[in-house]
């Protein structure tokens, strides 16, 4: 059993929640870094730099957002589950 797992039922907030949203910035922040980062390859290998490093990180904070967004949803459902 996990940390979150047993203050689940207790309605308090242990660090098992913690580190569940610092993994999910953590998540948002690599998006950005790796999808910018395949942006800055394609833009030398195009010589087009920095328009498809901008467009990336735009792209990987959209989609990193969009897990958070998701996340949260799915842990609002939970909740009101029981």
């Amino acid at each position: 059993m996990t940390p979150a797992q047993k203050n689940q039922g207790s309605g308090a907030r242990g660090y098992g929640q913690g580190y569940e949203y610092f993994a999910m910035a953590l998540t948002f922040v690599i998006a950005i870094l790796l999808v910018g980062a395949g942006g800055w390859f394609l833009d030398g290998l195009l010589h087009t730099r920095p328009l498809f490093a901008i467009v990336g990180a735009f792209v990987g904070g959209f989609a990193g957002f969009m897990r958070i967004y998701y996340r949260v949803k799915q842990d609002t459902a939970k909740d009101g589950e029981g």
